[in-house]
């Protein structure tokens, strides 16, 4: 298999934001009076967002609150890039490859990037503001495969969650599933990292071949 064209899901799979995402709810929570468990926020997270805000019985105010503090990115701690992404990122580029950004985030992934000088490694993005619907629903992988002419069978979608992979196997794509916590089992994902040397191994070899 060959890859040109990686599509990269962002929190928990190229920035570790939990800690932040977490942080900033528990904030939003004591403001209100209430104690939340960070280890039962970051379980509820790690599922989606959406999921959370359900559990936790949260207003649209309560929402708009939660991230109106979650995009203060100087609210400790702050997201950072994986050990190994930067380097893998400069790898995929520096052979020909192209990295795209596919999050149900807002425009503040493109901020990290560009305050990790990453920015520039990326040909396009898809945030929040796009309006696709969630993954798994393939919307925004069919619009980058349309709109940059992406050859389906050299194009890998990566991701953390289960509904990234969902997402690229709906889009007919390759799929690489990053489980650094080993909560998932088959997925029925084309490619598996448990950690970032896999991961960078699996970058190094899809783009050698």
């Amino acid at each position: 298999m060959n890859i040109l064209h990686f599509i990269w899901d962002f929190d928990g799979m190229l920035f570790d934001t939990y800690p932040h995402s977490v942080a900033a709810f528990c904030e939003q929570q004591r403001r209100h009076g209430t104690v939340r468990d960070p280890a039962e926020v970051l379980k509820l997270f790690k599922i989606n967002l959406r999921v959370a805000f359900a559990e936790f019985r949260l207003s649209e105010e309560d929402v708009k609150e939660f991230f109106s503090i979650e995009n203060d990115l100087s609210f400790p701690p702050a997201g950072v890039p994986y050990p190994r992404i930067p380097e893998i990122l400069r790898l995929i580029v520096s052979r020909g490859g192209k990295n795209y950004l596919y999050t149900h985030r807002d425009r503040t992934a493109l901020t990290y990037l560009e305050n990790y000088g990453l920015r520039d490694l990326f040909a396009d993005a898809v945030t929040e503001e796009n309006g696709f619907p969630y993954k798994p629903a393939p919307d925004a992988l069919e619009h980058l495969i349309k709109k940059h002419g992406l050859p389906e069978h050299r194009t890998l979608m990566l991701g953390d969650r289960d509904i990234d992979i969902g997402a690229g196997r709906n889009a007919g794509i390759p799929t690489l599933l990053y489980d650094d916590a080993g909560r998932y089992g088959d997925l029925g994902q084309t490619l598996r990292a448990a950690t970032q040397d896999e991961l960078y191994a699996a970058a190094d070899a899809l783009t050698r071949e």
